[in-house]
């Protein structure tokens, strides 16, 4: 998965400027991130990458790093 493929997804569901995604981003320090987005955000990356979180998995995944380590593993790396 190509960083910016990730962080480009995460922007489009937040509706954010790209630019304002980074890999420091989270729920905490990001314009939009709510708890709404958050939920579109998951049921987009299942969609995306073709994979299904678990419930703990979507409400660990609050950062972008988080993000990358649940997608790890699923074996989207």
């Amino acid at each position: 998965m190509a960083t910016n493929d990730l962080l480009a997804t995460i922007a489009g569901t937040l509706g954010i400027p790209p630019a304002e995604v980074t890999e420091a981003s989270d729920m905490t320090n990001t314009r939009k991130w709510d708890s709404l987005r958050q939920v579109m955000l998951m049921t987009e990356l299942e969609t995306a990458y073709g994979i299904e979180l678990t419930d703990e998995q979507m409400t660990e995944a609050t950062s972008v790093t988080k993000i990358r380590a649940v997608l790890q593993s699923h074996g989207v790396a």
